[in-house]
């Protein structure tokens, strides 16, 4: 199958400064593929450069079999985008902005569905300038789905909602994919990234510095999981197995061994306490790092590097 996007040796330069730095990249259809990066990476310009808004300087870009620098009128009738900020038109309602916005495509979604599908159906005909910020950005998302598209753009789409509206927007997520569209998401929400994305890609100076799933990216930063639990008391650290020599103990007494091979050394800790007669290993925990902690591990714990770049349009 031809992949969605495919990129080869992308460029973009502000006078010295150099935005996005040979990039190759391909992404297949159908996907959510997460791009992720700090403030200032390049990530907003190659994605302007995806969605033709931005021309770039050298490479190729294809995507959905088309050139966005040159096809861009057509490429818009088969993308949707979500901007991280946007406005609905205030005196508007969401049902009279997706039957307007419906009329500009060829085989569009009926509003009604689109209503349905982001959970804004009870609030179809309250004025756009009565809305919440969460229900706009829920209008924002059906806008961008309501023609059909191919491909969307999702640029920080839970921004303003509360835990529960941002698991029924992962969700609504799931579903367009679930339809053969593919979705390119930038969060600052790097556990929305980790639940939703089948692959990722880290932007940094310019560049990716890694591109895979977040297994890979753990076994290509040598990241520990963590094995730990707590002893009873008169415990004797010496009878542990070999592996354990290693061990770390806790301000909590707690007992932890840095690991590349959990499932491994979890199951000879299982098989030594059984055979020393030891029913319960209290508080047993197996702990891989999560998407933030790597993603820091990567581009750094600086500042910069805090939130997910979310530099506007």
């Amino acid at each position: 199958m031809e992949p969605a996007i495919r990129i080869r040796g992308v460029r973009k330069r502000y006078g010295s400064v150099t935005a996005v730095n040979g990039i190759d990249l391909e992404i297949e259809a159908g996907q959510v593929y997460a791009l992720l990066g700090p403030n200032g990476a390049g990530k907003t310009t190659l994605l302007e450069i995806l969605e033709g808004y931005r021309v770039r300087d050298d490479g190729e870009v294809s995507v959905l079999g088309m050139d966005p620098g040159r096809e861009r009128g057509e490429l818009n009738r088969r993308v949707g985008i979500v901007l991280q900020r946007s406005t609905p038109m205030e005196g508007l309602t969401p049902r009279e902005m997706l039957n307007f916005t419906a009329k500009l495509y060829e085989h569009p979604m009926h509003p009604s569905e689109a209503l349905d599908l982001v959970g804004l159906s009870e609030h179809a005909d309250r004025v756009g300038g009565k809305l919440s910020g969460g229900q706009k950005r829920r209008l924002d998302l059906a806008i961008s789905v309501i023609g059909n598209p191919d491909l969307i753009f999702l640029d920080e789409p839970t921004t303003g909602f509360d835990a529960t509206a941002r698991r029924q927007a992962w969700e609504v997520v799931r579903g367009l994919t679930e339809r053969g569209t593919t979705v390119i998401l930038t969060t600052h929400y790097l556990d929305e990234a980790e639940h939703l994305a089948q692959r990722i890609g880290m932007i940094k100076d310019g560049q990716i510095v890694f591109e895979g799933d977040v297994e890979g990216l753990r076994r290509q930063l040598e990241s520990e999981t963590r094995i730990s639990w707590r002893p009873p008391a008169g415990f004797d650290p010496s009878s542990l197995p070999a592996e354990w020599a290693d061990q770390r103990t806790g301000a909590d007494g707690r007992l932890s061994l840095p690991t590349q091979h959990p499932t491994r050394d979890a199951g000879r800790l299982i098989d030594w306490a059984r055979e020393h007669g030891i029913d319960e290993l209290n508080g047993l925990q197996v702990e891989r790092p999560d998407l933030e902690e790597l993603y820091l591990e990567l581009v750094g714990d600086g500042s910069e590097a805090a939130t997910v770049d979310g530099a506007a349009r």
